[in-house]
């Protein structure tokens, strides 16, 4: 029998036109559709170490592309705070919805209650709210500062991403903000607070400690205005999409 051989594919012989059909095959997807990178610190117990290849405690993690950092740079373009609703570990952990501060500092949510510091959900009275560890046994609220990143590639490609800080790095969170809004421009006698996404910062890790043990926390430093137009143009296009709620956070447990 002729052995029969397949014919090759033709290439085109002139450049293809990708910009005619921009935006096509993504009808009808929503921002549920997508998935937000968070940028998260590698622990001694992150999970990700025994599933992303050379990941180690101290790295910064990008948990989409798995790309992994010791130095890392940011455009701060939006900030949330909210309260994160956890389950307890004892009932498998896992997000349970978000809060606002106003309610729950005002008192506005039923069933909530506060012991040596933390907000717990229905806890009934005269039972103890926390296990031989100290770890809650009833849902429990986390203070959580969300930065809306664009972060650097290891390609030099800025993308958007999320920094999720609370516990030991809400300081951190706070003195960011702070030297954000104490940036000043005097442009021609004035004088004026520039936007958050004006500036870039650089991320890094460095060794932390208290009475309760130690970890691995965020350094947060200047690196400097910005000087590329394109580049602020998207960094404003990211910061008006998260305040028209095109971009939302979906917190993923023990990251």
């Amino acid at each position: 029998m002729k052995k029969q051989t397949l014919a090759k594919p033709s290439l085109p012989t002139t450049a293809l036109n990708f910009a005619a059909d921009a935006g096509q095959g993504l009808e009808g997807t929503s921002k549920a559709d997508f998935a937000i990178p968070f940028l998260t610190v590698l622990q001694g117990l992150s999970p990700q170490l025994a599933t992303v290849p050379g990941a180690k405690p101290g790295l910064i993690l990008n948990t989409i592309t798995n790309e992994l950092f010791f130095h890392l740079h940011v455009i701060p373009c939006a900030y949330q705070r909210r309260y994160i609703r956890w389950a307890p570990r004892s009932a498998g952990g896992g997000f349970r919805g978000e809060l606002s501060p106003l309610d729950v500092e005002t008192g506005n949510v039923a069933g909530l209650s506060q012991h040596e510091g933390t907000y717990l959900l229905d806890v009934p009275p005269g039972v103890s709210p926390f296990d031989k560890e100290g770890k809650p046994c009833y849902d429990h609220l986390a203070d959580t500062r969300y930065h809306f990143v664009l972060a650097q590639s290891a390609k030099g490609v800025w993308q958007p991403a999320l920094l999720s800080l609370s516990s030991t790095q809400i300081k951190k969170s706070k003195r960011w903000m702070s030297r954000i809004q104490g940036l000043e421009v005097h442009d021609h006698g004035r004088t004026y607070t520039p936007p958050s996404f004006s500036h870039s910062y650089t991320l890094s890790v460095v060794q932390e400690k208290n009475a309760k043990g130690q970890w691995h926390g965020l350094d947060i430093t200047l690196a400097g205005p910005l000087t590329d137009a394109a580049l602020y143009a998207a960094a404003k296009r990211f910061h008006d999409s998260v305040g028209a709620g095109a971009v939302t956070a979906s917190p993923i447990a023990n990251l």
